[in-house]
């Protein structure tokens, strides 16, 4: 009984920031990246203080992103940029088949609490239809508080979206619109599907 009500108020809370984040999604939309690019990155750009969401469902998630963010910046400077995608969006693709092969997603309604649980992001459906979607990731774990680089960053997550989406659905293709790596304060995908 308490596990649910604890998700019960994780998913209230979720909605709250969703809500918040929203807004600033439009207003990015209408004017542009708030952020300038930075050429040349180092170690400590890649590194967050914490995730407001994330941060207040708990106190260890800058321990687990920063980890994750040290692994997003030796691959991205480290690999060649083919190699980097290619490993980062395949493994992102297995654990959102996981997730749905082990019954954590049995719909498109249950991917957001999903990917707030495993600390991905907070996902937001932003438009639906046959063949298309868009959907945003606010708080990432690969890129929220990066510094605008003039690159989209999360290969992990469009994996983890493909993935989920291909199990669901059937065959798709996510592509990363918006980034923090861009200048944007979300990560927005455009998903077409097969």
């Amino acid at each position: 009984m308490a596990l649910l009500r604890q998700v019960e108020e994780i998913s209230a809370r979720m909605q709250e920031a969703l809500s918040e984040w929203r807004r600033r999604y439009n207003k990015e939309l209408v004017n542009g990246p708030s952020r300038a690019r930075l050429e040349k990155p180092k170690p400590e750009d890649f590194l967050i203080e914490k995730r407001p969401f994330f941060s207040s469902v708990t106190e260890s998630d800058v321990y687990y992103v920063n980890t994750f963010r040290l692994i997003e910046y030796t691959a991205l400077t480290s690999a060649p940029s083919p190699s980097k995608v290619a490993l980062m969006r395949k493994s992102g693709y297995n654990l959102g088949r996981s997730l749905v092969r082990s019954g954590v997603v049995k719909s498109l309604d249950d991917a957001p609490l999903a990917l707030v649980l495993y600390r991905v992001g907070l996902l937001d459906i932003v438009k639906e239809s046959l063949d298309t979607m868009r959907v945003n990731l606010y708080e990432c774990t690969s890129c929220y508080g990066v510094p605008n680089i003039g690159q989209t960053l999360c290969d992990f997550e469009a994996g983890v979206i493909q993935g989920m989406l291909s199990e669901l659905y059937g065959l798709n293709v996510v592509r990363e619109k918006y980034c923090w790596g861009t200048g944007y304060s979300f990560c927005g995908f455009e998903i077409a599907f097969e």
